[in-house]
C-alpha cells in the first residue's frame, strides 16, 4: 500500500464512496444606479480605499486585504485611471493612525487627500475556513460599493456570497480529500474565493473603456487569442501560448491573472504579437483570466481579455 496519504487513499477509494463538490453561490446581483452611456463625466480616477469588516470577523484572518488586493488587480484592466494600494494608504496614513474609520470621513474631504473622482468601499460581512471530517469549506460574504465623490451618489453596490465546498455525494473520495488538503492552506483558500468573488463583480460593473478609447484614444485591440480550453488542466512544462491582433510598432505584453504579470509579447509581423509561459510545478494557477496589454510610447495602455477560457493548472496530487 502507498505510503503518501493522498496516494493510500486513492488506492483506497471505491465506486462505493461519493462526494459532492460545490463552487460559488450562483451570479452576482450588482445594482447598478448610473451607467457610463456616453458621457465622458463619468469618473476617471478610482482608489480603493481599505476594507472593514464586522466585529464577529477576526482581523487575524485577513480576509479584508486578501479581497481588497484582488478586487484591484482584476478592477485594474478596466477603464479607469485606478490608484496603487500602497499610494492610496500612504495618502490616508494620517486618518488611519489617528483610529477614525475611513467610512466616517466626509466625501469631499477623501476627494482631496486622494485626488480622485470616486471611491470603492468594502466591507466583509462573514468569512469562513474549515475542515470538519468529510467536510470541507472556505467563504467571504461582503459588501462593496462604488461612490462618486464629486456628487455624493453610489454609482453601483452588491452584497454576495461566494462559497466553496465539499462533502460527500458523487463518485471520487480522492477530490474530497484533495480539496480538504487545500482548504488547509488557509491564505491560498482565501485568495482563491476571493478571486472567484472579483471576477463575478467584476463582470457586472459599468466599464468605461470605450469613452476613453473616444476621448484619449488608446492603443487598439482587435483580438486575443490562447491554446488553452475549458476544462483543461495545465501540466508542468505545458506551454501557455498567447496571440495579440492591434496597432502595429507598439509594446505588448499578457498576464496569467494576478500571479505572472507582463510577460512580453514579441511583434512578428505588423500588428501581430506573441508570447508564451511555460507552466512549473508550484504555480499557483487557478481560473485565473489571460489578459494582454497594449501600450505606446505616451504610456497609455489597453487591455483585452481572453474570453474562451480561464488558466487552471492541475493540483500536484492529480498529477502524482
Amino acid at each position: 500500500m502507498p505510503n503518501n496519504p493522498i496516494k493510500r487513499f486513492k488506492y483506497l477509494a471505491t465506486a462505493t464512496f461519493a462526494v459532492f463538490i460545490f463552487t460559488g453561490c450562483g451570479k452576482v446581483d450588482v445594482d447598478i444606479f448610473q451607467e457610463t452611456g456616453k458621457s465622458w463625466d463619468y469618473p476617471k480616477t478610482v482608489a480603493i480605499v481599505p476594507f472593514s469588516y464586522d466585529l464577529k470577523i477576526k482581523k487575524i484572518n485577513n480576509t479584508h486585504s486578501i479581497l481588497r488586493k484582488t478586487f484591484f488587480n482584476y478592477f485594474s484592466y478596466l477603464g479607469y485611471n485606478d490608484i496603487p494600494l500602497n499610494t492610496v494608504d500612504l495618502k490616508l496614513a494620517p486618518i488611519i493612525q489617528s483610529g477614525t474609520s475611513i467610512n466616517n470621513v466626509p466625501n469631499a474631504q477623501l476627494m482631496k487627500i486622494l485626488e480622485v473622482d470616486a471611491i470603492i468601499r468594502g466591507k466583509i460581512i462573514n468569512a469562513t475556513n474549515f475542515t470538519a471530517g468529510i467536510y470541507a469549506e472556505t467563504s467571504i460574504e461582503a459588501k462593496l460599493e462604488m461612490v462618486d465623490l464629486r456628487s455624493n451618489k453610489v454609482m453601483w453596490d452588491t452584497q454576495h456570497l461566494e462559497l466553496d465546498s465539499s462533502g460527500i455525494a458523487t463518485p471520487s473520495l480522492v477530490d474530497m480529500i484533495e480539496d480538504q488538503a487545500a482548504n488547509s492552506e488557509v491564505d491560498l483558500a482565501y485568495h482563491k474565493i476571493a478571486e472567484s468573488f472579483a471576477l463575478k463583480v467584476l463582470a457586472k460593473i459599468p466599464d468605461p473603456a470605450s469613452l476613453r478609447y473616444n476621448k484619449i484614444n488608446l492603443p487598439h485591440i482587435e483580438s486575443v487569442e490562447a491554446n488553452i480550453r475549458g476544462n483543461n488542466e495545465l501540466q508542468p512544462n505545458d506551454l501557455v501560448y498567447v496571440t495579440m491582433e492591434g496597432e502595429p510598432a507598439l509594446l505588448g505584453h499578457f498576464d496569467i491573472g494576478s500571479f505572472k504579470t507582463r510577460i512580453p509579447m514579441k511583434e512578428v509581423s505588423p500588428g501581430l504579437y506573441t508570447g508564451s509561459y511555460r507552466i512549473k510545478k508550484g504555480d499557483l494557477i487557478d481560473g485565473a483570466l489571460i489578459i494582454t496589454s497594449l501600450s505606446d510610447n505616451k504610456g497609455l495602455t489597453a487591455k483585452k481579455f481572453y474570453k474562451k477560457a480561464l488558466a487552471t493548472k492541475a493540483t500536484e496530487a492529480t498529477m502524482e
